[in-house]
């Protein structure tokens, strides 16, 4: 009969939806290649003889869901995972194990209606984890099944050998196996990775203080240089304010010094050409750019003197010689007389030749000729007494009319000259007046020259000056500009600027300058101070945080299990008296210190089965410690609606009455449960829907089929 109907017939027709529907085996441990368990009902049975092999789905779900413990896969190496003949051609290579789960009531925190797990070994024990066969980290499957409150821990996975461990473990592991039951797994997950992180957290913050610590000498150190230094910056932050003021000031003087009324260069220049053309036209006028005639003028009065000077000349020998007559002629001059008056004429006839002035020239002429007269007539009577007297006299006379002639030329010239020179005084004088009013422009043109030079090289030393302080001109222009009634001071007041700059320069001397090399190093080792107490304050605020979310998580935790440990404990009572026809139990809440002097808490059990002194749990035999784990099973279930529980011959230890008690419970549990479980027991696989059977074939791997109750009752007594 199928599978589907055969679970429909033995439900009352009807049919739950599964949570595991599917498990997935390729070569896991017995079962060689490709095995597949189908999951119709929520209560299905796996029989088979010992050693058959059944066990070993219970260990592929367990390794599937991320066991890393091979003791609890009973193997000792991950190839004993891997299905293994003796005939060497028949071994696999590799083991996969895959579980489909029903998630349309989103017990799995993803948004999938049918989700897979799976995982799969090589024979060099590398692992992969795969979610919907997508690759995945093991950490996410564990956190996925935590959500749906499944795992390692809680009561999810029950085998045979750990049937009594949650009475054995202490109340702090039996804490988190109740914690993990009830879906609180992700909560202390989650506060586990807070403690790591917080751990953490404290290591990287005593790691950074102490990194800060080792600093802070060597900080203090450079800050204790570098403040002089920052004292300097102030002070010559102070000393290029003073000085903007000083230079404002000084720029104020240099423009005030230059406030004199300006004169017209150009027109000045313009009004300079006119007057040096007119002085040209005047010249050209008065003949003095015409030196042709004035030379030729003067040739011609000198060479007039020369022949009036030939003509003289003549006349003194003509005298002399008639001297000599008039000395033969016995005459009462004298020979010596004679030649001293011709000497004497001849001293008054030589400066005649350097004389330009023609009445001057004249006037000595007739003086000689006076004299030569006188002269003469002191012998003239003895001169008509003598014939050749007469001659001479002819002669004398001669010169004397060559004389005259030329002296009347000369005097025309001279007037001549005399015209001319009126006109050209007139027109000299005109040609002065022009000039000293061409010097009078000359003289304004070169002052205001020399003052515009003066205020150039004052501008062009004040701007140096700047420069060297560090300025730009137009900085302090706009400054002067825009803010000179608040930067001019006083002139009595200037020299109080001064002084402020000197000592201003003075104390940055006595500073020194700075060491870039030691301002670089404060600024590595002030950075990294300072981002280590930043890092330090992000540590402190990650230690709050963390705290404050450790201490949230324990109160929901708390909050929750509290609340569940009153219904675990009313339905633990409940299935105790149950079974064991009376008494009571009981899980209570204990305080203890942990290793680093934490306060944990844990869970202990308190029974008390009646008609008997057994009180404590040591003092239980084997099959009354499966009653009573049975029991907290059956409390967990019931109160936490697990989703899916497998247990494997928990109830091989238990007579027909508790079994009878165990198969009804189990039954009814599966209203919100799926189980699965691997028995012996006729009274547990009479309450089962499916039932799977397990042999060994002849090569030595398990081989699955399904089964009738009554196949399955003679299959498991084999």
């Amino acid at each position: 009969m199928p599978l589907k109907k055969l679970c429909l017939r033995r439900n009352g027709n009807k049919l739950f939806s599964m949570f595991l529907k599917r498990i997935i085996l390729k070569n896991f441990k017995s079962f060689s290649g490709k095995t597949v368990l189908d999951f119709p009902c929520l209560f299905t049975a796996i029989v088979g003889p010992n050693g058959s092999g059944k066990s070993n789905i219970v260990d592929a779900v367990r390794w599937a869901f991320g066991e890393q413990s091979f003791k609890n896969l009973r193997a000792e190496k991950g190839r004993d995972l891997i299905f293994s003949s003796k005939n060497k051609n028949s071994s696999a290579g590799f083991a996969e194990v895959e579980l489909i789960f029903d998630n349309s009531k989103k017990i799995f925190p993803l948004e999938v209606s049918e989700l897979s797990i799976l995982r799969r070994i090589d024979k060099e024990d590398n692992n992969s984890y795969f979610l919907n066969h997508q690759s995945c980290r093991l950490k996410d499957i564990v956190e996925v099944l935590a959500a749906a409150r499944l795992g390692l821990k809680g009561l999810s996975i029950i085998n045979q050998g750990s049937i009594g461990d949650i009475l054995k473990v202490s109340s702090q592991e039996r804490r988190l196996m109740l914690e993990e039951s009830l879906g609180l797994k992700n909560l202390e997950t989650k506060k586990q990775e807070a403690k790591r992180k917080l751990e953490n957290t404290l290591i990287n913050l005593d790691k950074a203080r102490a990194l800060q610590q080792e600093i802070l000498p060597h900080l203090r150190s450079l800050k204790r240089q570098v403040s002089r230094w920052e004292k300097r910056g102030k002070i010559k932050e102070k000393l290029l304010e003073i000085e903007k003021k000083y230079f404002v000031n000084i720029y104020h003087q240099i423009l005030q010094e230059n406030t004199h009324s300006y004169l017209d260069i150009g027109k000045i220049k313009k009004d300079i050409k006119a007057l040096e053309n007119g002085i040209r036209e005047k010249e050209k006028e008065i003949g003095l750019s015409n030196e042709k005639f004035d030379k030729s003028l003067e040739i011609k009065i000198k060479d007039i003197t020369q022949q009036i000077i030939d003509f003289q000349n003549q006349k003194s020998i003509q005298l002399r010689a008639l001297g000599r007559k008039e000395v033969s002629s016995k005459l009462n001059i004298t020979g010596e007389s004679l030649e001293k008056r011709i000497f004497s004429i001849k001293e008054k006839l030589q400066p005649l030749l350097s004389f330009f002035n023609l009445e001057k020239i004249k006037k000595e002429i007739k003086d000689i000729i006076q004299d030569i007269n006188t002269f003469i007539n002191s012998g003239n009577q003895e001169e008509k007494k003598q014939g050749n007297l007469k001659e001479i006299q002819k002669s004398l006379e001669k010169i004397e009319g060559e004389i005259n002639e030329k002296n009347e030329q000369l005097s025309n010239w001279q007037d001549q000259l005399n015209k001319r020179g009126l006109d050209f005084r007139s027109k000299f004088q005109e040609i002065e007046s022009k000039r000293e009013e061409k010097e009078k422009l000359y003289r304004e043109l070169q002052r205001e020259e020399i003052l515009n030079e003066k205020f150039r090289l004052r501008m062009e030393d004040f701007k140096r000056r700047l420069r060297e302080a560090g300025f730009e001109f137009q900085e302090i222009e706009k400054l002067y500009q825009n803010e000179k009634n608040a930067q001019l001071v006083p002139l009595e007041e200037f020299s109080v600027l001064e002084n402020k700059i000197w000592r201003r320069k003075k104390e940055l001397s006595e500073i020194g300058a700075e060491d870039e090399n030691i301002m670089n190093e404060y600024a590595d080792v002030s950075n990294r101070y300072d981002f280590l107490s930043q890092q330090i304050g992000d540590l402190n605020k990650g230690v709050e945080d963390l705290n404050t979310l450790i201490k949230e998580l324990n109160n929901q935790i708390e909050e929750k299990f509290s609340k569940a440990m009153d219904g675990i404990n009313k339905e633990f009572n409940h299935y105790f008296q149950l079974i064991f026809k009376g008494g009571s139990a009981k899980l209570i809440q204990v305080k203890q210190e942990s290793n680093n002097h934490d306060v944990v808490w844990g869970v202990d059990i308190k029974i008390n089965i009646s008609k008997t002194q057994l009180k404590g749990i040591d003092m239980l035999s084997g099959g009354e410690k499966t009653l009573i784990t049975a029991c907290l099973l059956f409390a967990l279930v019931n109160q936490s609606n697990s989703p899916l529980v497998i247990v494997d011959e928990i109830d091989a230890a238990l007579d027909e009455e508790n079994s009878n008690h165990f198969s009804e419970v189990l039954k009814a549990l599966t209203k919100n449960t799926q189980f699965i479980i691997i028995t012996h027991n006729r009274m547990t696989m009479n309450a089962v829907q499916i039932i799977y059977g397990v042999t060994l074939s002849e090569d030595n791997s398990s081989k699955l089929f399904s089964l009738k109750l009554e196949e399955a009752e003679v299959f498991a007594e084999k």
